[in-house]
């Protein structure tokens, strides 16, 4: 999503950098796991576009993986976050409460109380330990790892 009229929103981009830094992912990192170009993410950090709902989520996920939230407050933290990006579609609560139970158990070493996938499987996947795609190189999912069934579209 792009601003097409207005000043640059400063305060979305620099949350943007700040949770990006955060992850110690670079912006050529990030964007190859979202399968976006460089530009976007510099785009989002600059305060000149918001990212599609699909990327955020995914965003909010990678965030989660690397415990970028503060720990208690990480479905207030992702509400805001949504807020700032000023997405036309609401968050869905139930959404980002499996990523939290799914993220909870994952850091307790259990597997998720069966519950349904949250990534659907999209061709060329692979999963073991490691979520890996054709489209994403190795470092990144050595940086990721484990975010199978985090994220539904």
């Amino acid at each position: 999503m792009s601003l097409l009229y207005g000043e640059p929103d400063f305060a979305f981009g620099q949350l943007m950098l700040t949770l990006r830094l955060a992850t110690g992912l670079t912006q050529a990192n990030l964007a190859e796991f979202l399968g976006i170009s460089r530009h976007a993410i510099g785009e989002w950090e600059a305060g000149h576009s918001y990212p599609k709902p699909r990327h955020l989520k995914n965003f909010i996920a990678v965030c989660l993986k690397h415990h970028v939230f503060a720990a208690g407050n990480e479905a207030e933290e992702i509400q805001a976050l949504w807020k700032a990006a000023h997405q036309k579609v609401l968050l869905e609560e139930g959404w980002v409460q499996e990523l939290l139970v799914q993220q909870s158990s994952q850091l307790k070493n259990e597997p998720p109380a069966s519950t349904p996938p949250l990534i659907q499987q999209r061709p060329n996947t692979v999963h073991s330990n490691l979520f890996v795609t054709e489209s994403i190189p190795k470092q990144i999912c050595r940086a990721l790892p484990s975010t199978k069934g985090l994220i539904r579209f």
